[in-house]
């Protein structure tokens, strides 16, 4: 018996094998899939079911990475609950439903960059030495394995060598967000400036202060207190796709903590504030996640919240350091982003109830 025995592709207005709805949520289109399990399930895990059903049914290859991506985003339903853990084992007669944006699924990220030219507006700071910016969302902070993928570190040069008449300004990069990740990002200019710069970071003698749009606890017991800390170890616990994830693990980790604070608590998600005391990979990201409170529009660690997160919602909003050559405390702060703001706003409002 095929592993999809049946799967019941509902049209707009009909209810037959082989036809596809596609139902249209604010501005992103869904396109709509439900499955019967059979026992050739039973045991089987949610994401390796979907990984072969919805590849026969989309005729695409789904990856059991992305698979994952569509259950942490709040995409499957099993037996009519939203499901957000993979692992989770299958039984016989089990109803699976899938919401899909299609375009997203099978986009990478490259086509995902947005084009940008840095501006005096967007500098926040800068002397002979530094230059801190405001990234926008969208870009990746330094360059990738893909060249041809224009990245802030290149778009430094490219300000520099225009203003200044360099042919080959000097920057140094010491700080990386990730690509959809808003904020301050500090550069150097001078290689005096370098070694200072360098230890600042690696030494974690520089405060990073963060802002997030969260998912709303799925009881008042998942917020626990406004305040708290988090200190694991993070290791990479998948690489099955062109993102590898991190998350907690028992051994081979590197120790994360992370301090988090409630700014507010409102009905569709909270505004979270986090002091990473270490650099690890995605660590905000995993933390909050494992916390039961994921990140707005974070595709990779379990809320897509398209409906309300256009992006991922965090943004560097204060950098505080001494400065490598004078000394002087410095605290560069950026404003929150209009996207960020829009995001704030929406979450502030209570669902309506459907009638």
């Amino acid at each position: 018996m095929k592993l999809l025995q049946l799967v019941r592709i509902v049209g707009r207005n009909q209810d037959r094998v082989g036809h596809r709805r596609t139902e249209v949520y604010g501005t992103v289109p869904l396109t709509r899939l439900k499955l019967i399990t059979t026992p050739e399930h039973d045991a089987q895990r949610l994401d390796e079911a979907l990984s072969a059903w919805l590849t026969e049914a989309l005729q695409r290859p789904v990856s059991k990475a992305k698979a994952r991506r569509l259950i942490v985003a709040g995409a499957i339903l099993v037996n009519g609950r939203r499901v957000r853990i993979a692992p989770q084992a299958l039984v016989s007669g089990a109803t699976i439903e899938a919401g899909i944006d299609i375009k997203k699924l099978f986009g990478d990220s490259t086509s995902r960059d947005k084009a940008f030219e840095l501006s005096t507006d967007r500098i926040l700071f800068e002397d002979d030495d530094l230059i801190l910016v405001d990234k926008p969302p969208g870009l990746p902070a330094h360059p990738t394995a893909d060249a041809r993928r224009d990245n802030l570190f290149a778009a430094v040069r490219r300000f520099l060598a225009k203003r200044d008449g360099a042919a080959e300004p000097y920057v140094g990069i010491h700080q990386r967000l990730d690509r959809d990740t808003s904020g301050v990002v500090l550069f150097t200019k001078s290689k005096r400036a370098n070694a200072a710069t360098a230890e600042i970071f690696s030494n974690h003698q520089g405060i990073k202060i963060y802002q997030a749009l969260t998912a709303a606890p799925q009881s008042s017991a998942g917020l626990m207190k406004p305040e708290w800390t988090i200190e694991n170890y993070l290791g990479k616990i998948d690489s099955d796709s062109k993102r590898s994830k991190y998350g907690a693990v028992r051994s081979d980790g590197d120790f994360a903590a992370t301090r988090f604070r409630v700014l507010a608590a409102h009905p569709r998600g909270l505004w979270v504030e986090a002091i990473p005391k270490t650099g690890r990979t995605y660590q905000i990201r995993v933390h909050l996640s494992e916390f039961g409170v994921p990140i707005l529009g974070d595709d990779l660690y379990g809320f897509d919240g398209s409906r309300d997160a256009p992006r991922l919602m965090l943004h560097a909003v204060e950098l505080v350091f001494s400065h490598p050559t004078t000394k002087r405390e410095m605290s560069v702060k950026s404003p929150l982003p209009s996207d960020f703001q829009q995001c704030l706003d929406r979450i502030e409002k209570p669902y309506k109830l459907k009638r």
